[in-house]
Order: C-alpha cells, then sequence, then structure tokens
C-alpha cells in the first residue's frame, strides 16, 4: 500500500497542502525482512499469551530456520516506549534482530546492503501484538510509537550489546535521512 498524489476539483486544499489516494499494491518489499504471524491465545480476563519464537536443539528459531534463514538469538531485550515516542535512524553491521510488541508500533526499513537486491529499499511496517518482524544486519531502522498509551518492545539479537565505542548500533542523522514515516516516500 501506498498513497498517490491526486488533484480533485470539488476539494480547494490550502497551498501547502498535498491530496493524495491510497493504492492498494502490495508495497515493494526489502530482501530477508519478514513479518510472522505468530500464536496468540486469548484468555477470558482480556489478556492473551503469545509464542513469540521458538528455538530448535541446536538454538536456531524455527520459523525462520523454516524461511531459509539461521538466526540464533544470544540476548533478549525489552525497551518500554511512552507515548508517542520516536527512536531515529540506526543500523547495525553485523547483527540481526527479531521485533515484536504487546501493542502497536510504525516501523520504517531502509536497506542500506549494497550487494541486496533491495538496495535503497524503503518499507514501513504496522508491528502488531501477533506478529514479529526479521530485521537483517544493514537494515536501517527506527519507530514510532503512535499511541497515547506506552507499548512494550521485546527483540531478540544475535549479538551480545556492548554500551562502549565498539557497540554495533549506528545512527543515522534523521536531517539528512527523512524519519516521517507518513510521508509517501517512505510508504
Amino acid at each position: 500500500m501506498g498513497l498517490k498524489r491526486i488533484k480533485n476539483r470539488s476539494i480547494a486544499l490550502p497551498k501547502k497542502i498535498k491530496l493524495y489516494r491510497q493504492t492498494y499494491e502490495k508495497a515493494e518489499g526489502i530482501q530477508d525482512v519478514h513479518v510472522v504471524k505468530v500464536s496468540t491465545f486469548a484468555d477470558d480476563y482480556g489478556g492473551w499469551f503469545k509464542e513469540t519464537i521458538r528455538l530448535d536443539p541446536q538454538g536456531y528459531t524455527v520459523t525462520l530456520k523454516d524461511l531459509g534463514i539461521k538466526f540464533r538469538p544470544v540476548q533478549a531485550n525489552t525497551s518500554f516506549l511512552a507515548p508517542k515516542t520516536k527512536r531515529f535512524w540506526h543500523i547495525h553491521p553485523s547483527q540481526n534482530e527479531i521485533w515484536t510488541t504487546n501493542g502497536t508500533i510504525i516501523l520504517g526499513l531502509i536497506d542500506y546492503r549494497p550487494e541486496s537486491s533491495s538496495y535503497l529499499t524503503k518499507m514501513k511496517i504496522i508491528l502488531s501484538a501477533d506478529k514479529f518482524v526479521y530485521i537483517p544486519a544493514g537494515v536501517a531502522h527506527g519507530f514510532i510509537n503512535p499511541n497515547n498509551d506506552s507499548v512494550t518492545l521485546n527483540y531478540f539479537t544475535d549479538q551480545f550489546f556492548v554500551a562502549n565505542e565498539n557497540t554495533q548500533e549506528c545512527r543515522i542523522d534523521p536531517k539528512v535521512v527523512s524519519f516521517d514515516f507518513v510521508k509517501p516516500e517512505i510508504m
């Protein structure tokens, strides 16, 4: 899905405001980025249980292994996202990740792997509680919590986080690479 700029004579918007029509074709994806529906089970009290990942005896994530991706998580992290939180573009040169949440976040991705068939492709994902997304190394990512409530983000990595000058988390200046997930160029 995306947006296409249109003009309509029966609508008079101020000059700086543009009119768009929703498009419904399947958006171009990023190579090796996978959004996976996970098993969730509701309870009688309004809550739910989710099987986020299942590991085989060698420690690989079964769902991704079935897709041809060998992902062996070594660290699980939790981030508490306040309402309207934005985390600008960052990228990991060699770290792969699985993200899942208890609510909904808007996730933006840009492929910066020069050998990838989707090099420089941009992608937007609405990540909800019933899904996880696999983000390969070299794909920049950032997110917005658009909600008026806090959201918990759980993510699994195949590298250990080290909070020093050797960290694998590299930031990208949002003034140089647009971070507006509402604009058509990121949809």
